[in-house]
């Protein structure tokens, strides 16, 4: 799952309900942590026990002609012990995903939509490092 308010809309949001954000800790394995978690469009993969998912990568955070424009990306944490923040918001190091490979089932939450990343190259190379990962 990845986009720009995957935790604000569980987290700050008059219409959510508490089992949402349950919902998400118990079953997609991460909590929200604010909405803005940065400003400068870059993200750097950091150590996890997923070793496939490496680099740096930009994404759109201002207005252009190439795509979706991110202007409060999400911070989000793990929120299970096998759940591992797996990118870091480069200005900061506040969490920007987390991925999570349980024994029944994985998930991968990105803070930012995984569109937006400037290079398409990189978006490949990252959808399959994440799947890799999640096996």
């Amino acid at each position: 799952i990845s986009g720009e308010f995957v935790g604000t809309y569980l987290w700050h949001n008059n219409n959510a309900e508490n089992y949402d954000r349950l919902w998400a800790q118990d079953i997609l394995k991460y909590k929200w942590r604010n909405k803005r978690g940065a400003v400068t469009g870059k993200i750097k993969a950091v150590p996890s026990p997923f070793e496939s998912i490496t680099g740096h990568y930009n994404y759109y955070h201002k207005l252009n002609s190439e795509g979706y424009v991110v202007e409060n990306p999400d911070a989000i944490e793990p929120a299970d012990e096998n759940s591992h923040t797996i990118f870091r918001y480069s200005e900061n190091n506040l969490s920007a995903g987390t991925l999570y490979r349980g024994d029944n089932y994985s998930t991968c939450i990105l803070g930012f939509p995984i569109e937006s990343i400037t290079d398409n190259d990189k978006i490949n190379t990252l959808i399959k490092a994440i799947t890799e990962s999640m096996q």
